[in-house]
């Protein structure tokens, strides 16, 4: 299904959009527009990453952009393919045609909202204002992201007994990991807009929310690289709390269950049985050891 949004009669250039086209109605555009089928192929090919492309005259591109995917919600996802969509834009001065593999709320608005945009817009800011609305897509995820790090952040030191935090870090983890790669395979988008920077006010405000977004996505990487390594890091000290525990109580006993196992042994002879103050001598001797070995560790700090 497409629908002819601008024409040459009211506007600088055309607007053509196409919503989840079909194999046919792709082969018919190329053969329109005179192109290589190897962008059919590219269009149709769900994982495709994010690209610029010159064909035929000089100042022709072919864009693909890749669009948050709006259904995706609070659902985990392994693979940018599975997080996004694409959009994929034949862009010259006088002619805009894009294709959108699904249909984005904010492509809907601006169709909606067509006949309100200025009569001097030219096709490169219309496209600047696509690739803005692209890269602004990964807003609600990457908020939803820092929401999580920061509740997990809290919890991390709020009980005493350690909380299995680590399986949710590294779904986070895993989140960030994948808008880091998007957002560096998409750098030829902010090439394509650097090119026109000084010139054009639109593509500078699409640069300024690549740039924004990006820096979000490096923030919420490096925010879970270090909640997992600090998590790992309490983790290990709290272990080594319990092993000092117990090595402190052990060493408490250790010295008596010698004493106990020396009189528990029941040889005949044993002169210490015949003694009138034996029970207490061994009752003080254990007891003093026990105060020695207390005195011993809080002199060292160690209780």
């Amino acid at each position: 299904m497409h629908a002819n949004i601008f024409s040459t009669q009211n506007r600088k250039f055309e607007w053509i959009n196409f919503l989840e086209p079909d194999e046919k109605e792709l082969e018919k555009l190329a053969q329109d527009l005179k192109i290589l089928p190897i962008y059919v192929q590219d269009i149709l090919q769900a994982e495709h990453l994010p690209k610029v492309e010159p064909i035929g005259e000089e100042g022709c591109f072919f864009l693909i952009a890749r669009v948050l995917d709006p259904a995706l919600g609070n659902k985990d996802f392994n693979s940018i393919k599975e997080a996004t969509n694409k959009l994929a834009i034949f862009y010259q001065p006088n002619q805009v045609i894009s294709i959108e593999r699904s249909a984005y709320p904010w492509m809907e608005e601006m169709i909606q909202k067509s006949a309100t945009l200025p009569v001097e817009l030219t096709s490169f800011q219309l496209v600047s204002k696509m690739l803005k609305q692209c890269f602004r897509s990964y807003e609600p995820i990457l908020f939803k992201i820092v929401a999580d790090l920061d509740f997990y952040e809290g919890k991390l030191f709020e009980n005493e007994r350690f909380p299995p935090f680590a399986k949710s870090l590294y779904a986070i983890r895993r989140k960030a990991s994948i808008l880091k790669r998007l957002f560096t395979v998409s750098s030829p988008l902010l090439e394509f807009l650097q090119s026109y920077e000084f010139s054009d006010p639109l593509a500078q405000d699409a640069i300024d929310m690549y740039n924004r977004i990006n820096t979000l996505v490096e923030d919420v990487n490096e925010r879970a690289s270090g909640l997992i390594n600090l998590n790992l890091s309490i983790s290990s000290q709290r272990s080594n709390e319990v092993m000092r525990f117990l090595t402190i109580y052990s060493a408490f006993f250790m010295p008596l269950t010698f004493l106990v196992g020396v009189y528990g042994m029941n040889f005949k002879f044993m002169p210490e049985l015949d003694w009138q103050w034996g029970y207490a001598a061994c009752w003080g001797l254990m007891l003093g050891m026990a105060g020695f070995h207390f005195w011993w560790f809080r002199r060292k700090n160690w209780l």
